[in-house]
């Protein structure tokens, strides 16, 4: 179920919204001060899905914050997959250690696409 107007989704990209954690998640991620880095990853994620004439789909992820993330070709194969991960001080800026477990080169604050 992809409900885009209560959740300001692009069309390519599907939630279920009947999973609360997951739309709970999303909206606390469109309020937080950083909510501008989660939306560009979400426009990257749409061009991706865009670019192949396929859709995404935003998961859960283990991880305070984060997605998980997969993009599907029109056929219902999955063409590509990986996390749309929240990095900050709370977890050394993706030195890899705990609650992303996650690695990023860049250092800075906010959601970021891994693959």
């Amino acid at each position: 179920m992809n409900d885009a107007t209560t959740l300001a989704l692009p069309p390519e990209i599907q939630i279920d919204t009947a999973n609360t954690e997951l739309t709970d998640r999303f909206r606390v991620a469109l309020l937080h001060p950083l909510a501008d880095t989660f939306v560009r990853s979400l426009e990257s994620l749409a061009h991706m899905a865009r670019g192949i004439g396929g859709r995404a789909r935003l998961y859960m992820d283990f991880s305070p914050l984060s997605l998980g993330w997969a993009v599907f070709r029109a056929d219902g194969s999955c063409w590509m997959a990986g996390g749309l991960i929240f990095s900050s001080a709370t977890d050394g800026y993706g030195n890899g250690g705990a609650p992303s477990y996650s690695v990023s080169l860049s250092g800075e604050d906010g959601w970021s696409l891994r693959s």
